[in-house]
């Protein structure tokens, strides 16, 4: 929309309103497109600072004066600005503004690479009054105009930027974006017009602008969550407000909430924002390369490494219209047909949106869908009809099309491959990790992840390894399921509560099973309770220990010799059973290490804190009856206390001589051991020792090294700037000489045009008397050719009775001066003037001859 002209201007309250607009490689275009509707006499100022080269000059202003009506000049030092006119800034220059007069300096070696005259401008407005100056940044690569934006708009002016998605070169507009100093993100065209309701209404209601653009979208994303039941919070916001914009714009609505009202009282409108916001964009072998490293870095190993009774699973979720699950099954047929061996698989190839669905389902594409496939391959897979290419029945049968939300719905189990390609990079982080999270759940071990080259791991990365790091195929390297609960929590129910149940007859297999995971969970937790329950009724006064020593469990009277109040952290013997204990089950854990235990008893006096004494009859054995068992168990049965009967006095004293002597051997093993690893120890310190002085000669050297690799960093990094600078420069110069090209061939046609209408002939003739170019009509007339230029009138051009054109073009080159000649020729009255080209200033030598024919019918 422009902004009309003629209209009252602001009230200059003493200040020009000023425009800066910041430009680099690509910016011919978005600043043509700006000044397009940009008012000329509203009193505006605008200055244009560009990267230029200091070996061309600019034709900018030329290009600019002829296609509209602002008046253009060059920055000159010390020059006052006025109302109305476009300042450009000259090559090699910094450009300031002091008070209302522009300052200019040559660049010096002291300002370093690269170069970065816009941010110079831009902080040099910060003295200005914020409410009458603007910046806009336009198309540019490097981040030039990212800290002036960042510093103008700290003081309350306003910064506008190009859709990054919209320029030729993003970079620049993108730093911008993400430094967060920016009030509005437009096409050039609809810059005046925002700039004219800041000037106007202030910084609030550009402000207020954009947020009733987001509280609109919102509104939007709510009616098309109870249209179509997704959920598109979860893409991003600039995204989702770039289609809505874009849907709002081809209805022709000025205001969003107009297009909202056409939404709610049309409901083919609301589908084909719908359909938009999916953005369906895919071919047949889109990426060649990226299949490529598919086929040979995972669809070639699955082949080798796969059992030939187990099918492989390919799942393609967001696989809008089909093309490339239809070109993965291509591969994997074509793979498996070069092997020689029999493999089965199936792709699974999904998506939200239904009508996309069908048309996969009927496997039926145009040509331009092939135009990347090998036309053996075509012929191979497709049958051709009419101007249709439709799936051979053999490849379709091995694919399965079906309706399912990826960030809704339950992922696919048992999968070798999961291809992804373009879905992430619209999604927010959070909804980005829960959908990796689903397909580590439905990889198995090793399965490959094929992601679109703009898209990442993220937090996942660690459960990955990179197959090819730059086409993004990654294979799953743990046995972790992934799925985080944590994320599934909140995420919204759709309308399938089991799709693949749904879907495939390979779930129904399954239908024994209980009806959902929470049902499962809660007759597991009954199952436990109930376990416990009967433990506590019926086990006997015990405690479970593993073969390291750690306590696993107790039972019954075995709790009053167990204290966990002062460790809850470790729950060894040593740390949570009675001392009393510790001997004994020591020696029952040293007979399970022999392999040679079996029932050991042994009577125990414990004695408490509180000056108690308590009898116990220990029984020690190992719970599994198997060599090399696991586990131990403690029983302990409580005693009264007996006079020991004189039969039995030589008893203890023989199994308490048996366990010390067990104990013995084993203290004695450890102390050998502790002697050997002791003298190990030190052979490692003394190597470690010796490698480190090694390590740190080395490291000096490493650092060394980095000293001179980072200088010679800097070095490159600073030709990289320059080379950057200069391929800004050179794309402006060569926008702006295809500009020429096209205005000299339009000169041109006009030219001939002319000549044509008044019946007149030209030839050119260079200093030697070789034809340079001739006219159509001449062309025409005399059956002259392209291909005759550089010739003399000796072998082409017409002959006259009347006059010798080669003698005539000879005396005008040696004399500089006219000549003509009349005479009949076909029938009618020739006239054939011969005139000299002007000689350059510095020499008196004719350049040329040019031959006027008259008589034309």
């Amino acid at each position: 929309m422009s902004v009309q002209s003629g209209q009252t201007a602001e009230p200059s309250r003493g200040v020009i309103p000023l425009i800066a607009l910041g430009a680099s490689a690509g910016g011919l275009e978005p600043l043509e497109a700006f000044f397009q509707t940009a008012p000329h006499d509203r009193g505006w100022s605008y200055v244009v600072i560009q990267h230029l080269s200091p070996d061309y000059r600019s034709m900018m202003k030329t290009l600019l004066e002829r296609q509209f009506h602002h008046r253009i000049q060059h920055v000159e030092d010390g020059l006052k600005i006025e109302p109305n006119t476009v300042y450009l800034n000259k090559p090699s220059e910094f450009v300031k503004l002091e008070g209302e007069k522009f300052r200019t300096r040559a660049y010096d070696e002291g300002d370093g690479l690269p170069h970065l005259p816009i941010d110079y401008f831009l902080s040099s407005l910060c003295n200005r009054d914020p409410s009458r100056t603007i910046g806009v940044v336009l198309s540019g690569s490097g981040s030039d105009g990212t800290r002036g934006a960042l510093a103008l708009h700290a003081k309350g002016a306003a910064m506008i930027v190009q859709t990054p998605q919209e320029a030729d070169f993003g970079s620049m507009p993108q730093s911008v974006l993400k430094s967060g100093a920016v009030d509005r993100i437009l096409s050039p065209s609809e810059m005046p017009s925002a700039i004219s309701d800041y000037l106007e209404h202030g910084k609030d209601h550009l402000t207020a602008v954009s947020a009733q653009a987001s509280r609109m979208s919102r509104e939007i994303q709510d009616l098309l969550k109870q249209q179509t039941n997704i959920d598109f919070s979860a893409y991003k916001p600039d995204l989702v407000q770039r289609r809505i914009e874009r849907r709002q714009q081809l209805h022709g609505f000025r205001d969003v909430d107009e297009y909202r009202q056409l939404l709610l009282a049309n409901p083919m409108a609301l589908d084909e924002l719908y359909q938009d916001l999916l953005i369906g964009v895919t071919q047949f072998y889109r990426n060649p390369e990226a299949i490529e490293a598919l086929r040979k870095g995972a669809i070639d190993q699955l082949i080798r490494e796969k059992e030939d009774d187990d099918p492989i699973r390919v799942w393609v979720p967001a696989c809008a219209s089909g093309e490339e699950a239809y070109t993965i099954a291509i591969e994997l047929n074509e793979a498996i047909r070069e092997s020689g061996t029999d493999r089965k698989f199936r792709v699974i190839a999904t998506d939200v949106h239904r009508r996309s669905i069908d048309r996969a389902s009927t496997g039926i594409y145009g040509e331009e869908s092939l135009t990347k496939m090998a036309p053996d391959l075509r012929d191979r897979y497709f049958v051709r009809h009419r101007d249709q290419f439709i799936v051979e029945p053999v490849l379709r049968q091995k694919l399965i099309f079906s309706v399912h939300d990826a960030l809704s719905d339950p992922p696919f189990m048992h999968l070798d491959l999961i291809s992804c390609r373009n879905l992430l990079i619209y999604l927010n982080s959070e909804p980005r990790s829960r959908i990796i999270s689903m397909f580590m759940f439905g990889l198995r071990r090793n399965g490959f992840l094929f992601l679109g080259p703009s898209e990442t791991l993220g937090a996942h990365s660690e459960e990955f390894t990179a197959v090819n790091q730059r086409w993004r195929l990654y294979r799953k390297d743990t046995t972790r399921a992934g799925i985080d609960r944590s994320l599934l929590s909140g995420r919204p129910k759709g309308r399938r509560t089991d799709m693949a149940a749904q879907q495939f007859p390979v779930a129904r297999n399954h239908s024994h099973f209980p009806p959902g995971d929470s049902q499962e969970l809660r007759n597991r937790d009954t199952l436990i309770k109930s376990y416990n329950a009967l433990l506590k009724r019926y086990a006997p006064s015990s405690i479970l220990i593993s073969s390291d020593g750690r306590v696993l469990s107790w039972f019954g009277a075995a709790s009053a010799f167990i204290d966990t109040m002062n460790n809850l952290a470790d729950w060894t013997i040593e740390d949570i059973v009675h001392p009393s204990l510790h001997f004994p089950i020591n020696v029952g854990m040293e007979k399970l290490r022999r392999n040679d235990m079996e029932t050991y008893v042994r009577r125990v006096k414990v004695e408490f804190d509180n000056n108690q004494t308590q009898h116990c009859r220990l029984t020690i054995e190992p719970l599994e009856q198997q060599a090399n068992a696991r586990f131990l168990l403690v029983s302990i049965k409580l005693e009264e206390e007996t006079p020991a009967r004189e039969g039995d006095e030589a008893t203890p004293a023989l199994a308490a001589n048996e366990d010390a002597a067990i104990l013995s051997r084993r203290i004695t093993e450890l102390e050998r051991d502790l002697r050997l690893t002791e003298e190990t120890l030190q052979q490692v310190t003394e190597r470690l020792e010796a490698s480190g002085e090694e390590l740190q000669a080395s490291n000096e050297e490493l650092q060394a090294s980095n000293e001179e690799l980072q200088a010679s960093n800097e070095e490159l990094q600073s030709s990289n700037e320059e080379l950057h600078a200069v391929n800004e420069e050179l794309v402006t110069v060569s926008t702006e000489h295809e500009l020429k090209i096209e205005e000299l061939s339009d000169l041109n046609a006009n030219m001939d045009l002319v000549l044509r209408l008044l019946k007149v002939g030209v030839i050119v003739l260079d200093s030697k008397g070789k034809i340079r170019r001739f006219s159509q009509l001449v062309g025409q007339r005399f059956q002259m050719q392209d291909h005759d230029v550089d010739r003399t009138l000796d072998v082409v051009g017409p002959r006259f009775d009347f006059t010798d054109l080669r003698r005539l073009v000879e005396e005008t080159l040696r004399t500089g001066q006219t000549f003509a000649e009349h005479g009949p020729y076909d029938g009618r009255q020739f006239t054939v003037e011969c005139h000299p080209i002007e000689p350059a200033e510095e020499t008196d030598q004719v350049r040329g001859a040019v031959l006027i024919f008259k008589g034309f019918d």
